[in-house]
């Protein structure tokens, strides 16, 4: 059974259908990438999967469990993190405070606990801390962990906020735009974390990406959108292949 199911999900805004009979599958531990123009509903496919937007119609399945119309804090809680195209960092806490924040959905103890910080809060609070000493030492961010998040290059910052989603544990970890802004070896780096993820740490991840290499280099399967429809998918060569999706992504007739 696959880990992801999307089913003929849609959203439209005013007239425009931004996401239009969407249709997937995702299996556990695949590299599934996502590819198409500006405008194409990628992103828009990505918030209705998060849960920040609310879909019109079709379902979103989620290791068994209809997912569809659950609050967006306990898609978190049901194992599936994400990253922003636009970095979403604490610019004045540290590379740690901001990775500490990926465990908040871990928190347990009611509120009585929590105040008073019993021993049972305490233990929670120190197997956050080494969960998270454990993705800054795999992503090798210890030499920044007490540094402002406001002082690190672009680079170093695309990993922070990778590693914050690492820090929930989840099971499936959606990427937008994940090579966006970096350099050629930057890039290169990433390829390497991604297929670190899904083969040291078993994870399944989708992810939307306008760089060919990295598409080519990682990605099981590929699926090409434009005007919020599917195009093609495939194998990466296959759906590069595709004439429907030279025309609408490469931009030639």
């Amino acid at each position: 059974m696959a880990l992801l199911e999307v089913g003929d999900l849609g959203i439209g805004f005013g007239g425009l259908r931004a996401v239009d009979g969407v249709s997937f599958a995702v299996e556990a531990r695949e590299v599934f990438a996502i590819i198409g123009p500006n405008g194409a509903g990628k992103t828009t496919l990505f918030n209705l999967i998060s849960r920040i937007y609310e879909p019109d119609s079709g379902r979103i399945v989620f290791d068994g469990r209809d997912v569809t119309r659950i609050p967006p804090h306990d898609v978190v809680r049901a194992g599936i993190a994400r990253t922003f195209q636009n970095i979403n960092l604490f610019d004045n806490a540290t590379v740690l405070d901001n990775l500490m924040l990926g465990r908040y959905r871990r928190g347990r103890g009611n509120l009585v606990q929590q105040t008073l910080f019993t021993p049972f809060v305490r233990r929670e609070k120190f197997a956050d801390r080494r969960k998270v000493e454990e993705v800054i030492d795999f992503l090798e961010l210890g030499k920044y962990r007490d540094v402002l998040v406001d002082g690190l290059p672009y680079g170093v910052r695309k990993i922070v906020e990778l590693g914050r989603a690492l820090a929930a544990e989840p099971r499936l970890l959606l990427l937008d735009e994940p090579s966006s802004g970096l350099n050629v070896e930057e890039t290169r780096d990433m390829v390497f974390w991604i297929q670190d993820l899904r083969d040291d740490l078993d994870m399944t991840i989708v992810m939307i990406e306008h760089d060919m290499s990295l598409v080519s280099a990682v990605s099981d399967r590929v699926l090409a959108m434009s005007s919020g429809r599917v195009l093609a998918l495939g194998a990466p060569a296959e759906v590069q292949r595709d004439p429907n999706v030279a025309a609408a992504y490469l931009g030639t007739a």
